[in-house]
């Protein structure tokens, strides 16, 4: 398989899809994700590809990947490290992939109007901005969407506190990203970090909430598998990550707001942000190796 020429990309835009078996629905849902890029209207299809990083114990996918025989340039690369880091598996299709922007689309959500890729490509040609934020939807079964969400910045991402969704609203240039890589110390909060930066960095974004991205919703997910003390753990390490951000100061606030918006759940993490030296030290050590 040939490797990506990053100075100078061969595609206007890449689709990256991280996968992997996702408790034996993998295919389920990447052929639900796919149909939903393969209907649509408008699109010169030699501007695109689909890259699938592929995290999977199993060969169903790859299987699955070998057999299609669509209109789509599909692209398979098999990531046999970092299991269960859904931020190296997204960095590592990133990496491969061929096009000037990156379409994110993780492998359980779906492009909802047949539009939606023609309306970003015409924003693309007409705009300068380095990322596009698409509206956002939900969906547990493909057809019947609810929740929608309009992307937006706020004071309390690194608290966890997400106004934008998930990464597959997401379409950045390419450069941008590989200067700008997801966390891979994070496994809920990478989405939060990134966003954090992206707004922070006062680059040009764009907000086009007349197409929607589905969020399919399922029991398996990561974010029902998060327990209390994994979360307080990725709070301290954004703590330590940001001195800047000085979120010792803003907890309170975030305090505050959270008790105003959910006045009968219970605070997602301990409020002690510091973390022993020992962590501190393996978090240095592990970021010098990145």
């Amino acid at each position: 398989m040939p490797q990506p020429n990053i100075s100078s990309p061969s595609k206007l835009l890449s689709i990256v899809i991280p996968t992997y078996e996702m408790k034996g629905q993998g295919v389920f849902f990447l052929e639900r994700c796919l149909a939903s890029i393969q209907k649509q209207e408008g699109v010169d299809w030699n501007l695109l590809e689909v890259v699938i990083s592929d995290q999977s114990q199993d060969q169903a996918i790859a299987n699955f990947c070998a057999q299609y025989h669509g209109e789509l340039i599909l692209r398979y690369h098999r990531t046999s490290t970092g299991r269960g880091i859904a931020a190296h598996n997204l960095n590592q299709g990133i990496a491969k992939a061929h096009g000037q922007y990156i379409k994110i689309l993780f492998q359980d959500d779906l492009l909802v109007e047949a539009n939606y890729l023609k309306i970003l490509i015409e924003q693309i040609d007409q705009s300068n901005a380095i990322c596009f934020l698409t509206g956002v939807t939900h969906t547990k079964d493909g057809v019947d969407f609810y929740q929608p969400i309009t992307s937006t910045d706020n004071p309390y991402f690194l608290f966890g506190n997400n106004t934008v969704s998930s990464p597959s609203v997401l379409t950045v240039q390419q450069s941008y990203l590989l200067a700008h890589p997801f966390d891979e110390h994070l496994k809920l909060l990478f989405d939060c970090d990134f966003y954090y930066q992206l707004f922070a960095s006062k680059k040009p974004i764009q907000i086009i909430d007349m197409i929607t991205v589905a969020n399919g919703v399922w029991e398996g997910q990561t974010q029902f598998a998060i327990s209390p003390k994994e979360f307080s753990q990725e709070v301290r390490y954004l703590h330590w990550k940001y001195p800047l951000a000085k979120l010792g100061q803003a907890l309170p606030h975030y305090q505050a707001f959270f008790k105003a918006l959910h006045p009968n759940a219970p605070f997602p993490f301990e409020t002690n942000l510091t973390a022993p030296f020992w962590r501190k030290w393996v978090w240095q050590l592990t970021r010098a190796k990145h």
